[in-house]
């Protein structure tokens, strides 16, 4: 079992001082005898220590804690932020404490409240609402925040997002070059900056194919699930007669829903539909279909965030800065 700092003082002969100057890595600092130093680190080593948080905390005033604010910790794309913020934190000896809000602004508002009772040292969040977010303004000392993923018009808080227009736009070149047509969107919750943005980059790729009329093309519902995206190819469908030759969709699980309503309306998904979609997933590669799925990088949108929320807590950070990550496109056969 772990010891504390005071056992490991009291079993090896030497101060609790001592053992938190050769913990922390002071010891030569302070002329501590390499002996001693080695009397100390060759006990850790056989016993280990247990640092004793609730008493640093309140000697420091910082629970070395961050929160994670983020619509909903299911979505692979969170998921993967969320690990990669994991490992951060943890180099840095720094706790993360993730809660999902379902694109909720009443329970985004009531999770921050809960995670700043706690008072967490910084909070990385995905808003699903522009990020007034008082309760951090008005806090003293003030707090250290970063917005992730999307990315709204404000000059309040950093912010940290993939870079949605340049991505949407690539990937909509590629279809149409491939299909030799206009590629219909199937997109959700259009409120949100990164969907905003993503119909922008479309929007740029067909006036440049030459179609004006490409607001025909876009296909929105309120709601990022499986029914928006069964709802929105059967309306298609029923008005048009028939499949589009080509798709996009803002979101593996719109796509999800296209792909159910298909195969139910169709009995199969036609080989020759050329598909396209933000974020990735390994079961892509099962489908038969050419597919183009755009991969964001959330290792680099993690590493960003983080290095904004350690520069706020060392009183680093200067002005608030919009970070963009480039995403990159993979095609599947």
């Amino acid at each position: 079992m772990p010891k504390t700092i005071k056992e490991i003082a009291s079993e090896t002969g030497v101060s609790i001082t001592t053992v938190r100057l050769v913990i922390g890595g002071n010891a030569e600092k302070y002329r501590i005898s390499v002996k001693t130093q080695k009397l100390v680190n060759d006990y850790i080593a056989i016993h280990g220590y247990v640092l004793h948080h609730a008493a640093r905390s309140l000697k420091l005033k910082r629970s070395d804690a961050v929160g994670f604010v983020v619509p909903d910790l299911g979505n692979p794309f969170f998921a993967r932020l969320m690990a990669a913020m994991e490992r951060h934190c943890r180099s840095s000896n720094l706790v993360l404490l993730s809660a999902s809000t379902n694109d909720d602004p009443e329970l985004e508002t009531r999770t921050i409240d809960n995670f700043l009772a706690r008072d967490v040292d910084g909070l990385i969040i995905a808003p699903c609402q522009f990020p007034t977010h008082k309760q951090l303004l008005n806090r003293k000392p003030r707090i250290a925040v970063v917005m992730v993923d999307r990315d709204y018009p404000q000059d309040r808080f950093p912010s940290v997002a993939s870079d949605n227009v340049g991505s949407s736009l690539a990937l909509t070149r590629r279809m149409i070059s491939e299909t030799n047509g206009p590629v219909d969107f199937f997109c959700a919750y259009t409120t949100l900056p990164s969907i905003r943005d993503r119909i922008s980059g479309f929007s740029t790729a067909m006036i440049e194919n030459g179609r004006m009329e490409w607001p025909n093309f876009v296909h929105s519902a309120a709601e990022d699930s499986v029914a928006s995206g069964r709802k929105l190819i059967r309306e298609l469908m029923q008005s048009r007669g028939a499949l589009p030759r080509a798709f996009m969709t803002s979101s593996l699980l719109v796509l999800e829903g296209v792909m159910q309503e298909v195969k139910t309306a169709t009995g199969t998904i036609p080989g020759d539909l050329l598909i396209g979609t933000f974020d990735d997933h390994a079961m892509l590669d099962f489908l038969p279909n050419r597919i183009y799925s755009v991969v964001q990088n959330e290792k680099e949108l993690a590493a960003l965030a983080f290095e904004s929320i350690e520069g706020q807590m060392k009183n680093n950070c200067g002005e608030p800065r919009h970070m963009t990550v480039e995403s990159r496109i993979v095609c599947r056969n």
